[in-house]
């Protein structure tokens, strides 16, 4: 990722500076913004498509209301800008139901004495968190109106724990015998992140009546991403009717207790903002807000934000 966000930054840093250094109009302007930001995950099967027993995660939902802070740089040259921008947001909390049927080993190796599969239904209390890096050029082709492009990383990491109910069984077409139930108890992390290209547009409506003295911005963007979910089961296990634990081990190829599903998406971003001038020179607020849909077809996964942000800006110029 890292690779290819350097390969970004060094062809468009390439395309801004063809223009001779005497004649440009240039201005560096650093920014920080706070806000909050209702995100939504939702993953509606997660499958082993090697297994009969497919389902390990089923209809799993998490959203809340998480604060954020956001900066970056803006680096203008005439008409061309080149953009880095970084933005962490936190202490999210939901819990969400969950079913499954995956497929447990058992015999040499396993913690079972024979294969087994087991039904379960329960809930999933996770904590989450989620980084955002993108770094993105553009070119105002007519007064006000911008074409922009870049590279965007996103991440977000939940972490929570499973209770529940759960049957198993053992595995055998001819007597599917039941072994033993109790309650599901343990832990799952899910790690999901997404990386790809965008390009948009962004038009600037200035505007000057009274106390109102700055500009109304309005943006679309589209991207074209991959993603991957990674799940990670920990001290998962079944407390039994008897009172004891028994430890579980949910096997994928010759991984036991992790998962990874990828997926391609095109994912849709709509902005309105607000920046106005303040009585320092060179020192403008902005507020806006956003909203963003990604939509995996591989993987059945969603991804709905909507941001709310206010922050400072302040120009450097230079060549004055």
């Amino acid at each position: 990722m890292l690779k290819k966000l350097s390969v970004t930054v060094l062809l468009l840093t390439m395309i801004i500076f063809v223009t001779p250094v005497n004649a440009l109009d240039m201005r560096i302007q650093p920014r920080f913004k706070i806000g909050v930001q209702f995100y939504e995950f939702e993953q509606k099967v997660i499958t082993d498509g090697e297994s009969q027993f497919t389902t390990i995660l089923d209809n799993t939902k998490f959203s809340d209301w998480l604060p954020l802070i956001n900066g970056g740089t803006t680096l203008f040259i005439d008409r061309f800008f080149l953009d880095f921008n970084a933005l962490y947001s936190f202490d999210g909390n939901d819990e969400t139901g969950f079913s499954g049927q995956p497929l447990v080993r058992g015999g040499e190796g396993g913690d079972l004495l024979v294969d087994a599969v087991f039904q379960n239904a329960g809930r999933i209390d996770a904590d989450f968190e989620r980084f955002e890096l993108s770094v993105s050029a553009g070119f105002e082709v007519l007064d006000n109106l911008v074409l922009f492009g870049g590279y965007k990383y996103a991440e977000t990491n939940f972490s929570g724990g499973i209770t529940g109910k759960l049957d198993t069984f053992r595995v055998d077409d001819n007597s599917p015998l039941r072994l033993f139930s109790g309650d599901l108890i343990g832990g799952v992390n899910i790690d999901f992140d997404f990386k790809g290209p965008f390009v948009g547009v962004n038009y600037i409506w200035p505007i000057q009546q009274g106390f109102l003295n700055g500009g109304l911005s309005f943006n679309f963007a589209t991207a074209f991403l991959k993603n991957n979910t990674k799940l990670d089961f920990s001290r998962l296990g079944v407390k039994t009717v008897l009172g004891n634990v028994q430890t579980l081990d949910i096997s994928h190829n010759d991984e036991r207790n992790f998962f990874i599903r990828r997926g391609d998406a095109t994912g849709y971003s709509f902005g309105i903002g607000w920046q106005g001038l303040t009585p320092v020179n060179n020192l403008t607020y902005m507020m806006g807000a956003t909203g963003y849909l990604y939509q995996f077809d591989n993987s059945d996964t969603n991804e709905t934000q909507v941001r709310l942000d206010f922050g400072l800006t302040y120009a450097f110029d230079f060549f004055d």
